[in-house]
């Protein structure tokens, strides 16, 4: 992996040398922050390589099944574009849904399927700033919604049991950041956000045949900076 690391970065570097070469006018790359420019975002960890997809929001759910309540983050694709030559806006979206069906043996053993649904909406609103060389200094708001919700269904010798859950949760906060374009069609940015997250009461139902009972979880809220975040735009 380091020898990986260490090829990119000769082989970033020397592009960017002979780049400036071949244009002798050449003062280094400048942001693109114009009407109509546009970017793919991808989260981005330093040092190890590694390229996930953005976070978008958070919900509340359950992670075993139970009454253990955890909260979900979610992550999707991340997508910039320019409206003006300050303003720019990010819209994140996470969508995901899966289904399992575990058939039965025979008369002793069960039947299980699982089912699984999320969505989340991201939206940031940012403000450019006077660009320092090859950075751009933002301001901004965001603002984000998160849903999550999970079947699971047993049948054992003609008896079902049916447990559900569902959970979800909003965002509003302010943005701090900067975008380094550090070569030509790619920078590199950074954002602490400033705000608060409220997750509802998740709940769980389980039915077996007319019976049902139904868990609620705490509500919360939380006001305060979030950890910051590294992305990495890819401009077309």
């Amino acid at each position: 992996m380091n020898v990986i690391k260490l090829v990119f970065s000769m082989l970033l570097i020397g592009s960017t040398l002979s780049f400036a070469q071949l244009n002798s006018g050449y003062d280094g790359p400048k942001p693109e922050v114009y009407s109509g420019s546009k970017s793919f975002v991808f989260m981005y960890t330093p040092f190890q390589s590694n390229f996930n997809p953005v976070y978008v929001a958070s919900a509340s759910g359950n992670s075993t099944g139970g009454t253990s309540f955890s909260d979900m983050n979610l992550y999707g694709a991340g997508f910039q574009y320019y409206v003006t030559k300050d303003i720019a806006l990010v819209l994140g979206v996470s969508f995901g849904t899966s289904s399992e069906t575990q058939d039965s043996m025979n008369t002793y053993t069960p039947k299980n399927e699982t089912s699984s649904t999320s969505l989340g909406i991201a939206l940031d609103a940012n403000y450019h700033l006077k660009a320092l060389y090859g950075v751009s200094p933002y301001i901004g708001v965001n603002v984000n919604f998160g849903s999550y919700s999970e079947s699971d269904e047993t049948t054992t010798g003609g008896s079902t049991t049916k447990m559900e859950s569902k959970g979800s949760g909003i965002g509003a906060g302010l943005n701090f950041g900067f975008d380094w374009y550090f070569t030509e069609g790619m920078s590199i940015g950074g954002k602490y956000t400033i705000g608060f997250r409220s997750m509802s009461a998740p709940e769980v139902t389980s039915t077996t045949g007319s019976t049902s009972n139904t868990f609620t979880g705490p509500s919360r809220t939380s006001i305060g900076t979030g950890a910051a975040s590294v992305m990495l735009n890819v401009h077309f």
